[in-house]
């Protein structure tokens, strides 16, 4: 792809995109012609990035989760934002990295995308509502959860560790030299202090909130 430039006299911009798809580089190039100096590269893989690069717009929906999440770790050290994201796969990565500045969706309209993209540009963030919502729940949960982990004896919260590793009741008492009625009641106990309905969610939050193992 030939790099995007216009005429005037601001300071370059140099982005890349990281996507398969030639239609999408294309696309891409049109929507940045209404940003001055804004130079675009379409690269396949980001083994030859280099660190002169203001914004990587990764396209989520030209590889694989997994390899998503592999390009998000060896850019650790570049700004970022998602393009032609599902909703789904957006969530799963910014959870992943939330330090994300844009997702744009399949359905994002070019005025809204060239928006947003200058806002990202400018050092802000760009990301939907409804992923915003969403991200604002999580934090949420996480920070009950973070209130509700101190409430925990040390039994509970070995006991919930363990839940979460797959041992049934009886194998955690007999983990921890317990009677299986002792270890029913812990868990019982546990599950009301962190408001959790099942024995699952419990040890996801305990899990999820980063308790010490």
């Amino acid at each position: 792809m030939n790099d995007v430039a216009s005429a005037l006299p601001f300071a370059s911009t140099r982005l890349v995109l990281l996507s398969r798809s030639e239609i999408l580089g294309k696309a891409v190039r049109q929507h940045l012609q209404s940003i001055p100096q804004c130079s675009v590269v379409l690269q396949g893989s980001c083994h030859a990035m280099t660190d002169a690069v203001d914004l990587v717009l990764l396209d989520a929906g030209s590889y694989a989760l997994d390899e998503c999440l592999e390009h998000l770790r060896s850019l650790h050290h570049q700004t970022v934002a998602l393009i032609n994201a599902a909703p789904e796969r957006a969530w799963r990565l910014v959870e992943a990295r939330p330090s994300i500045k844009g997702v744009f969706y399949p359905s994002t309209a070019p005025h809204n995308f060239t928006k947003g993209l200058k806002e990202v540009l400018a050092g802000g963030d760009w990301l939907p509502r409804s992923l915003m919502e969403k991200l604002v729940r999580r934090y949420r949960q996480l920070s009950q959860s973070h209130g509700a982990l101190g409430q925990l004896s040390a039994r509970e919260l070995e006991i919930m560790q363990l839940a979460g590793k797959g041992l049934s009741n009886a194998a955690i008492a007999a983990e921890l030299h317990l009677s299986t009625h002792t270890v029913k009641s812990h868990v019982h106990n546990a599950l009301h202090k962190l408001g959790a309905s099942n024995r699952a969610q419990g040890a996801a939050i305990v899990l999820g909130a980063g308790a010490p193992a």
